[in-house]
């Protein structure tokens, strides 16, 4: 893993710095001239595969026609170069491999490539510059354009380096509080972009003004109802075991994130068995009882698989402290709160001298793990109820965060409005309470985002459940978990991967049929089926806690005091934009346990770090 700027008709020398944590082995930038435009790539490596000079970049095609900048791994390379008619190479990286599979093939190749991935890459016979994305967005890529101004990075600080002023943009915060993040390409940079999941975007330099266009390569495949259950299973054991041998490719050891969950659970299995060595796990748990901490668990599947295993604890107090650098780290306000414990477990694999490590994430969009998913089916058949939607009018004020949301879900009149109230920790009448400036509610997108990302993939024929997991894999997975993960990994110089998000496995699972997935009832079927052939029942089927922290306590000691106090005297620009006094009701009615507003204080805490951080 890497990072990787660059800039048309501006240099990235100086800016490449601010990036120099995703790649501590290596930097090094290139400026030259395409039709009398200044072309400027930089490019900071962490050296994971090829640990020669001959895996440096920037990395120039011999003819130097084709330029080249990379952050990920391709797992398939090896398959690649094969199919390529050149066959002298100067060392065995997947850089070079890219580099001469696009200049032979053309940019659109890119569907060939089974890895995590955002490049850019520059023709200099046709005067083109390009930019991708892989189609789940593991790699992170933003971008600004504006009069004649095109710089685009890994992370968003070398945009702002190079001299792009910070603006906040306003109109998106009511979207940010509807889904808890923003979609691709929005964030709440005025200016800044991200390219988006499976995007290629091109930049010709051919005419007097600069002109981007783009194109989204990467689909949602069609379901294949022929596929018996029995044929499905073992395909998915076939297939997932090839995904975990790609990605074991590494020329330094690997280590592993272990939960207590059945997900990481399995892939610990197969990893072991696959690469015959003492696989390190690291797993993270709190110093206070909570019914969420996965601990014990993450304990008994380590010493049932026979795994070396480290703990880090965490406590309320590395919370408070270090929650304003983790949110200054990830650049973009989110939801999650997961990232508070990724960012010690990396440090630890870091400190223990590792760059790589494997994680069970990306599994739930595909085979619909989250509770959600089962609830979408309920409230689908109930909306067909006569004159339930009046009846759930009357229930959607209650307090209850979750019963609120699926009375609001039920009262809906189309798939989109469902989808997003299902999703939203803040309905209409929250927000209202919220903010101070009424004009920024009516500015939500997120309907228009859902609608337009239901028709870009063409998925409008699915059920209601299968459209929320196609979105969730290619909105909430990459702009939202994958996006904090890479960023507080590679804070850590730590590369992650997720070999549940194997293209050509991700490929196959969407294509099975629904009820493989979940029913009424139960979730993963297929999935858990998989892992009884490899592990022990108890394991298989533990109750999912999910990767949290115990907030709902903390914000009623004196993590909420310590918050409630330093939103009261705040005298920043969210001063101008929130109503502080619902806020701190909202304080309130948590820690005398009135409500749970858990989830709605936390994202109220986070956004209020970062606009002070931000925009001071």
């Amino acid at each position: 893993m890497c990072g990787i700027h660059g800039a048309i008709n501006f240099s990235v020398k100086e800016s490449l710095n601010s990036i120099k944590h995703r790649g501590p082995d290596y930097q090094s930038n290139i400026d030259f001239y395409s039709n009398n435009n200044l072309i400027s790539f930089g490019h900071t490596r962490l050296s994971i595969v090829d640990l020669s000079p001959a895996g440096n970049q920037p990395m120039i095609s011999e003819d130097e026609n084709h330029i080249l900048i990379f952050n990920g791994e391709i797992y398939n390379h090896k398959e690649l170069r094969a199919k390529l008619s050149r066959k002298n190479f100067k060392g065995h990286s997947d850089t070079e491999t890219i580099l001469y599979y696009i200049a032979e093939f053309g940019i659109e190749s890119v569907v060939d490539f089974n890895g995590i991935f955002a490049l850019s890459y520059f023709n200099k016979k046709t005067n083109k510059l390009y930019l991708v994305r892989d189609p789940f967005g593991v790699k992170p890529l933003y971008y600004y354009f504006e009069n004649q101004k095109f710089v685009f990075a890994s992370e968003i600080g070398p945009i702002h380096k190079i001299g792009i002023k910070k603006e906040l943009n306003k109109d998106l915060l009511s979207t940010f509080l509807r889904l808890r993040y923003l979609p691709s390409p929005y964030t709440l940079f005025k200016g800044i972009k991200k390219v988006k999941p499976g995007e290629l975007i091109c930049v010709d330099l051919n005419n007097e003004k600069l002109e981007l266009s783009h194109i989204t390569y990467s689909k949602v495949p069609e379901i294949d109802n022929n596929i018996s259950k029995e044929e499905a299973l073992q395909e998915y054991n076939s297939k997932l075991l090839k995904a975990v041998d790609r990605q074991l490719m590494s020329d330094v050891p690997i280590s592993f994130l272990l939960s207590g969950g059945v997900d990481s659970a399995l892939l610990a299995k197969l990893i072991k068995h696959d690469s015959n060595y003492d696989l390190s796990c690291y797993s993270a748990g709190y110093d206070v009882k909570s019914d969420i901490d996965e601990i014990e668990d993450a304990m008994h599947t380590a010493t049932t698989l026979g795994l070396k295993q480290k703990n880090v604890i965490l406590s309320e107090a590395e919370f408070v402290e270090n929650l304003p650098k983790l949110i200054n780290i990830v650049e973009e306000p989110l939801g999650s709160q997961s990232m508070f414990p990724i960012f010690f477990l990396t440090k630890s694999i870091h400190n223990d001298g590792f760059k790589v490590a494997m994680s069970g994430q990306g599994i739930d969009e595909p085979m619909g793990g989250y509770r959600k998913y089962r609830a979408q089916n309920i409230i689908k058949n109930t909306r067909k109820i006569p004159f339930i939607s009046s009846i759930s009018k009357k229930f959607s004020n209650i307090k209850n965060d979750d019963v609120r949301r699926v009375f609001k879900a039920i009262s809906s009149n189309t798939d989109v409005k469902q989808i997003k109230e299902s999703t939203s920790f803040f309905d209409e009448e929250m927000l209202n309470s919220l903010f101070s400036q009424k004009e920024i509610i009516l500015k939500d997108k997120s309907e228009n985002i859902i609608f337009d990302r239901i028709k870009e993939y063409d998925i409008s024929n699915k059920n209601i459940t299968e459209i929320m997991m196609n979105l969730d894999a290619r909105m909430n997975l990459p702009d939202d978990l994958l996006l904090y993960t890479d960023k507080i990994s590679m804070r850590n110089s730590i590369e992650l991967r997720v070999p549940f998000l194997d293209l050509e496995l991700v490929n196959f699972l969407e294509k099975l049929p629904f009820n493989y997935k979940l029913n009424l009832r139960n979730n993963k079927t297929l999935h858990k089926q998989l892992a009884e052939k490899h592990l022990p029942k108890e394991i298989v089927h533990r109750k999912k806690k999910g990767f949290y922290t115990p907030r709902k306590i903390w914000f009623k000691g004196k993590v909420g005091d310590h918050f409630m106090l330093e939103i009261n005297k705040d005298k920043s620009v969210f001063s101008d934009l929130f109503n502080k006094k619902y806020i701190l009701d909202m304080f309130t009615f948590h820690k005398e346990g009135k409500v749970n507003y858990e989830k709605q204080l936390y994202l109220i805490i986070v956004l209020f770090i970062w606009i002070r951080q931000q925009f001071k």
